[in-house]
């Protein structure tokens, strides 16, 4: 892929940073169209309609159907590291489709529950290995001053399918839904094998000469230019100095207890607690529900596409000011907003549990909800990724991400198996209170004790 495209829109030294970027969220996108599979199909699955021979599902295999690919992302957050230290990020980009085309294939021939147990885990193990491996793939082939912008770009192409499976759901059988995916993972195949790997890790395999055409690609250096070249070479160099002083020094239990280290892995465990518990993934897992129970007059079909619309437009909106405004004041913004909204339709609930309303209030679970999505996406769904690889010390920083990918993976299902029977014992508005609680927390610590990791160099401590 030596041909450089370059595009009015994208300054000319990032346009095959901005191109990888898309071409790696091509996954992205399909993963996400698999997250939201289980919205506008388990009420066919639960139908008299549905085509499994073992019959309609009940509510614990459908929550099992929602929650497995929690499982498969777990076990391989704790592969995908090794792998990706061996043959190199983009080789692990590259297999990573493997199981997301499997599990199109599976839920197309499926027959019975178990093997859509088997589907959704087996989507999860692309999921976990995309959370693992992109945030650290596009960090090392981006330029500071971009970074934000680019890493933001993974959680819009994963809500982005969210979004495109609610609509294809809506309007397509189960199974053209395969016929419908299935030629975008192999695009997507097609185009990341024309990539080269970072520079980093030919770098850390010695393969010099491949680390320096790498850097000219993704900094768009044309051979004719002089000074481009010696620009490339001092970056090179730099890298080499920075890559294998790391590489080299073996990590040790102490690195971990560094006052760096400890304060970063506090924060990161916090900022992987905030999109579960914040109530993002339960609005999202349950819309249907959530409306019915507001007392939203909203269909399920309707809610859904509306809330997967509105996550897609406001991670974009984060995407645009990320690095203009910086990610502080943007998780800021989100978390406190977010908890308003969140107090208003927990308010709105139990107001409604007691008195009877007029239906001329439906309006109000609508705009609430709308915005707490709207809010949730401009920095709770779209920046902790970004933050963690930016806030841990560089030489603790894969081993820590592993573990706080699990970490998140593990908050997730939690969250997802625990509120169906919650909100019978504490009712609809008392999770909503939680929620809110919880998010107007995480603002106050955000502001008073999350650092600044904008234009961040990677290299550098926190």
């Amino acid at each position: 892929m030596k041909l450089l495209i370059k595009l009015p829109w994208i300054h000319s030294s990032t346009t095959n940073q901005y191109l990888t970027t898309f071409a790696v969220n091509i996954l992205s996108i399909t993963h996400g169209c698999a997250i939201g599979w289980s919205s506008p199909m388990i009420p066919y699955l639960k139908s008299e309609d549905t085509h499994l021979k073992s019959g309609p599902i009940n509510a614990t295999e459908a929550s099992w159907i929602g929650s497995a690919i929690t499982l498969g992302a777990l076990v391989n957050i704790f592969i995908i590291g090794k792998v990706a230290d061996f043959i190199g990020k983009k080789k692990c980009l590259i297999l990573l489709c493997l199981p997301n085309l499997a599990f199109y294939i599976i839920t197309y021939i499926a027959s019975n529950v178990n093997h859509l147990y088997v589907a959704r885990a087996v989507a999860g193990f692309t999921g976990g290995g995309l959370l693992r491996i992109v945030p650290l793939f596009i960090g090392e082939i981006a330029e500071s001053h971009v970074r934000g912008k680019l890493g933001a770009y993974f959680p819009l192409g994963m809500n982005f399918g969210i979004f495109l499976m609610y609509v294809l759901g809506t309007y397509l059988d189960y199974h053209t839904i395969s016929f419908v995916m299935v030629p975008f993972v192999i695009l997507y195949a097609a185009l990341m094998m024309f990539l080269p790997d970072t520079p980093q890790f030919l770098i850390r395999k010695h393969r010099d000469e491949d680390a320096f055409e790498s850097l000219k690609f993704y900094r768009n250096c044309n051979k004719g230019n002089t000074q481009n070249v010696d620009m490339i070479k001092k970056e090179l160099e730099s890298l080499q100095k920075n890559v294998l002083n790391h590489h080299k020094a073996e990590i040790k239990l102490k690195d971990f207890t560094e006052k760096a280290s400890i304060r970063g892995l506090l924060i990161g465990v916090f900022l992987m607690a905030i999109a579960p518990f914040s109530g993002n993934m339960t609005i999202l897992s349950y819309t249907a529900d959530i409306f019915k129970s507001s007392g939203s007059s909203l269909g399920a079909n309707e809610s859904s596409i509306v809330i997967g619309c509105i996550q897609f437009i406001g991670i974009y909106i984060a995407s645009l000011f990320v690095d203009k405004f910086g990610r502080k004041i943007l998780m800021s913004i989100s978390c406190l907003g977010s908890g308003l909204s969140l107090l208003l339709i927990a308010s709105y609930s139990y107001v409604t549990s007691v008195h009877e309303f007029s239906t001329s209030l439906g309006w109000i679970p609508i705009v609430s909800l709308s915005l707490t999505i709207l809010l949730n996406s401009i920095g709770i769904s779209s920046l902790p990724f970004m933050i963690v690889t930016e806030l841990v010390p560089q030489k603790i920083r894969e081993t820590s991400v592993t573990i706080l990918m699990a970490c998140m993976t593990c908050f997730v299902f939690t969250n997802l198996k625990v509120y169906p029977p919650l909100v019978e014992i504490i009712d609809l508005y008392g999770c909503m209170f939680f929620y809110a609680g919880f998010c107007i927390v995480v603002s106050i610590v955000t502001i008073f004790i999350m650092p600044e990791t904008k234009g961040k160099n990677l290299f550098q401590n926190t």
